[in-house]
């Protein structure tokens, strides 16, 4: 809102007030209830605002009001001139709300708001009210504001340009599924005033602030994005600029940002050829294996705390965090990482729901290499795809690993997502229920164990003919000693094989992780 406007306020509110105190005296006494009316209601928005969209329409009432009701003592022309301070004060009252509307979606480049339509529309009634009644104070005073609110609107298309921002590009590289934000630097091309509203129409990508004042000639918004793999090279924005008063809305796009999204696999192998390049293992600055890996159901054991997590059945009470169960009130175990610095297997799964996952199991395989490289830990791969066991090897030099891993991701195949994978069944509370339920007499505890034996013995079937099983335990013959196992997989075929082969290989002593 302008300062003239915010100076003027007061003086056009008194000014509204006394009309109508004056309307009111000299109106006839079956009239003079609806200038009080006004009054009362003006007085009490003004002392303690409700709304500035009933705050906007009362003053707009009263524009009409005062020219018809004093018509009859001063004339319809002396009346329409009275009236049009108030004018003024709905000028002033359609800044206040325009600073509070936010923008409607369109496909349209140029657009009458909601005020912008309604404003008219009723000057437009009043008009065919005043010629029905034959009313000459409400005919001229419809007149002058249906000229007035289509000035505005015409001056606001006019100064307003079809692109009111001009962006200022930047240029900008990053690995696909990592995390950036940047500060773009806008320009306006018009000095009428206003707000403007920034839209991402992608998922990963958020503008903030969304709404800027064009208040100065140069604006400044930061935009948080994670690009996926198939991300577009050229960002757009969709923005949307409201005039001063909240008429008119103005559609246009930005092209703020050119985006070169380096994939995780590209990345990840050009971290491993550089490894491959240098002489002393280890010295790149790669991240360590404990934090690229996440515990499957939880490190049941161990000696280095790695986290907590909820209590699930089969836990030991000796791990139990009381300081952290009594705050949340919510049983709390502890985790535990364990290596030891024993052998490791990488049993990876080549098979894949899209190129995005692709991407992602490639990156997680190589880095998950150079992290066991790094910690020395003799390792063995074996891969898998949908229908077989593609490669199992013996203990592996660390540039050889290296080098197979860059072999390996090269067979990942595609199969697309025809099937809805959900959450993996979790057969650990599966095992404990079973466990509880021989303590348990009576029909409905034996029914309800047969029903949990069937969906034990159809999920062991599953994961004992699924090829990560078959994977796993070829590894187990090749090695022949206790092993870490590391899992890199998108949990997506092999989801209840792996569950199985955690459970067994945790009763062997044999930890599994899972990327």
């Amino acid at each position: 809102m302008s300062k003239l406007y915010r100076g003027m306020a007061p003086l056009l509110k008194s000014y509204t007030t006394i009309i109508l105190v004056i309307v009111a005296i000299f109106s006839q006494p079956s009239l003079a209830v609806i200038p009080v009316v006004l009054m009362a209601v003006v007085i009490f928005l003004w002392w303690r605002p409700i709304s500035i969209v009933i705050n906007l329409l009362t003053d707009y009432f009263s524009f009409f009001a005062v020219a018809v009701l004093m018509s009859e003592n001063i004339g319809s022309y002396f009346a329409l001139l009275v009236s049009l301070p108030i004018l003024i004060l709905v000028t002033r009252d359609l800044e206040v709300t325009a600073e509070a509307v936010s923008y409607k979606e369109t496909k349209y480049p140029r657009y009458l708001t909601g005020v912008g339509v309604a404003l008219p529309l009723i000057a437009v009634l009043a008009l065919i009210v005043a010629l029905s009644l034959n009313s000459l104070s409400l005919l001229l005073s419809s007149v002058v504001a249906i000229l007035y609110f289509s000035g505005l609107i015409a001056l606001a298309f006019r100064k307003i340009p079809a692109k009111p921002i001009e962006e200022v590009p930047v240029q900008h590289r990053m690995v696909a599924g990592t995390k950036a934000t940047l500060v773009i630097n806008l320009n306006s091309k018009t000095k009428l005033g206003g707000s403007l509203f920034l839209k991402s129409p992608y998922e990963w990508l958020e503008p903030s602030p969304v709404a800027l004042p064009l208040k100065e000639k140069q604006l400044a918004s930061e935009i948080t994005f994670s690009p996926p793999l198939s991300g577009p090279s050229v960002i757009k924005l969709v923005g949307y600029v409201l005039d001063r008063w909240g008429l008119t809305q103005t559609r246009f796009e930005l092209e703020p940002l050119k985006l070169h999204v380096i994939p995780r696999a590209r990345y990840a192998t050009w971290l491993a050829k550089r490894y491959l390049t240098e002489t002393r293992a280890g010295s790149l600055p790669l991240i360590s294996s404990v934090g690229a890996l996440k515990p499957i159901y939880g490190l049941r054991v161990g000696i280095e705390y790695y986290g907590s997590q909820l209590y699930q059945p089969g836990d030991s009470l000796k791990n139990i965090d009381w300081k952290h169960s009594v705050k949340y009130d919510k049983l709390i175990t502890k985790e535990f990482a364990e290596f030891r610095g024993q052998p490791a297997i990488l049993l990876i799964n080549l098979a894949v729901g899209d190129a995005e996952e692709a991407d992602k199991q490639a990156y997680n395989t190589i880095v998950t290499a150079l992290s066991l490289v790094r910690e020395q830990i003799p390792t063995s791969i074996a891969a898998y795809n949908h229908e077989e066991v593609t490669l199992v090897t013996a203990r592996l030099q660390p540039q050889v690993l290296v080098a197979q891993a860059l072999e390996v991701i090269g067979q990942i195949v595609t199969i697309g997502k025809p099937t809805k994978y959900l959450k993996p069944a979790d057969v650990n509370r599966l095992c404990s229920n079973l466990r509880r339920l021989q303590y348990v007499e009576g029909e409905a505890s034996e029914a309800l164990t047969g029903i949990l034996r069937i969906e034990y013995t159809n999920l062991k079937n599953r994961a004992r003919l699924n090829s990560a099983s078959k994977a796993l335990a070829m590894a187990f013959d090749r090695v022949g000693e206790q092993s870490s196992v590391v899992v890199v997989s998108p949990l997506n075929h092999d989801a209840e094989a792996i569950m199985f082969g955690a459970i067994n290989c945790g009763n062997s002593g044999n930890p599994v992780l899972v990327v």
